[in-house]
């Protein structure tokens, strides 16, 4: 029954924020809307048609095949959009329950998992815009799931194994992004085969399907970029000439207002500094494109995040401007600060599930499975990570920052909360005061920086 609740919450705020958010406001959302127009043509898209031509086309491939079939306005099949995003938020949460179920019988894991998952604003604001990040969300669950359930031994069958190569290859071709778990995956199978002789010829039949499958399902659009444009990865910028930590000025890496961190993280503050402007992103909306927000009142529209920055260094209000700039910055700080809490919990998970997987006495097949299965999450996680820091090194934005976006990175939120639900657990085996206790907080922090879990981009505004 809780998980049921939780399921149904986390559901329902996504399914509201769906309804509510107008799909035209978004991170480069005029770029994505585009990106569907061009593609009801039924052709690649190019530089002339979106900026984000570079992006695969699996997130717009149904908004824009009903553009094709019915002729409806793109604000429509954006809207649909936007409700299929609904449905990939079940689907994540159904299998991340799956998954936890097999780490532990327990419900107390996948309870943990959902509660923690379910706090995060930055998982209700990535799934209210029309993008690929909540497919990539989506299939590194189905990913997580299936390769579990495989290396565990569970369920190692050839239609488990294709599954795993065809969510695999379409997370590949949801967003770049989805590349990054890629080699997680791979290196743990890597890692069975040569700890587990016996396993090798079942393991490298599974690893070479998976290629196949990955190859056949998005290889052809990175060779489409890489005939067409000379790179695989090639981007709407120019990239550094070489990888160099020097590609970034030292503020990118120890920069840190900590008085604005928790008073006011909203642009310009922090620019181009990493860690507050990834923690406001996940916690608040530092680029002001879901709670931060702003109206022209001579038209009725929205001033996204971008033209309201604009508008206001000038450092003149104009009389047509309705926003709620002036007082949204100070909620979203206690935001920041209230979770301290969560944060602090989810490094816990991480520092303690880095040292568990360490440790040379196991006692026990259970025992080992959960080590290895561990090792398979940090693995994901560090990939993931690690590959956008390559990311934003190679392709710097001085001054701005403007690709520092916790919702890039969506995808590493659900296998952090294993984590953590996994921390949980053990706290209940270990004291279940402490356990209640943990719960309550989270509970409150859900309660607090619940008006940060819902847009502001509403319609209604607009009427």
């Amino acid at each position: 029954m809780p998980l049921i609740v939780v399921f149904s919450v986390i559901n329902g705020l996504v399914l509201i924020n769906a309804c509510l958010h107008d799909p035209s406001v978004g991170y480069d959302a005029d770029l994505h809307l585009a990106y569907i127009q061009a593609l009801s043509q039924l052709r690649l898209v190019v530089p002339g048609d979106s900026r984000e031509f570079f992006s695969p086309p699996l997130p717009y491939v149904l908004p824009a095949l009903l553009i094709s079939l019915t002729g409806v306005k793109v604000f429509w099949a954006a809207k649909f959009a936007q409700f299929l995003n609904v449905c990939l938020s079940g689907g994540l949460t159904c299998y991340l329950i799956k998954t936890c179920r097999i780490i532990s019988e327990r419900s107390s894991l996948a309870f943990g998992s959902l509660v923690f998952l379910g706090i995060l604003p930055v998982y209700y604001k990535t799934f209210a815009f029309v993008r690929g990040e909540p497919y990539v969300a989506f299939f590194a669950v189905v990913i997580m799931y299936y390769t579990l359930l495989i290396v565990t031994g569970r369920h190692s069958t050839p239609l488990s194994v294709t599954i795993l190569g065809l969510a695999m290859g379409l997370c590949a071709l949801s967003r770049q992004w989805g590349i990054l778990i890629l080699p997680a995956v791979f290196l743990f199978m890597a890692f069975k085969c040569i700890r587990y002789p016996q396993w090798r010829k079942p393991m490298i039949g599974s690893l070479c399907l998976c290629v196949f499958l990955i190859s056949l399902t998005s290889g052809w659009f990175y060779a489409s970029l890489k005939f067409r444009y000379g790179s695989a990865h090639t981007f709407n910028r120019s990239s550094a000439a070489y990888f160099s930590f020097d590609n970034q000025p030292t503020e990118f890496y120890a920069g840190l207002n900590h008085k604005l961190l928790f008073t006011n993280p909203v642009r310009p503050h922090f620019p181009n500094q990493f860690l507050p402007v990834f923690y406001s992103e996940t916690w608040g909306d530092y680029w002001g494109y879901f709670t931060l927000y702003g109206i022209d009142t001579r038209v009725r529209t929205f001033v996204n995040g971008y033209d309201l920055n604009q508008v206001l260094s000038t450092g003149t209000r104009p009389y047509w401007l309705e926003t709620n700039y002036d007082t949204i910055g100070a909620y979203l700080g206690r935001v920041n600060l209230v979770s301290i809490f969560p944060s602090a919990l989810g490094v816990l998970a991480l520092v303690l599930g880095s040292i568990g997987i360490m440790r040379r006495n196991s006692h026990g097949l259970s025992s080992t499975n959960q080590k290895e299965i561990t090792g398979f999450l940090l693995l994901a996680i560090a990939t993931s990570m690690g590959g956008y820091l390559w990311f934003l090194i190679m392709y710097p934005s001085i001054g701005k920052g403007d690709t520092i976006k916790a919702t890039y990175m969506i995808q590493v939120f659900p296998f952090l909360a294993v984590l953590v639900g996994n921390l949980l657990e053990d706290f209940k085996t270990r004291s279940q005061t402490l356990y209640l206790f943990v719960l309550g907080c989270l509970i409150l922090t859900f309660a607090h920086n619940i008006f940060a879990m819902v847009t502001h981009y509403s319609l209604h505004r607009l009427r």
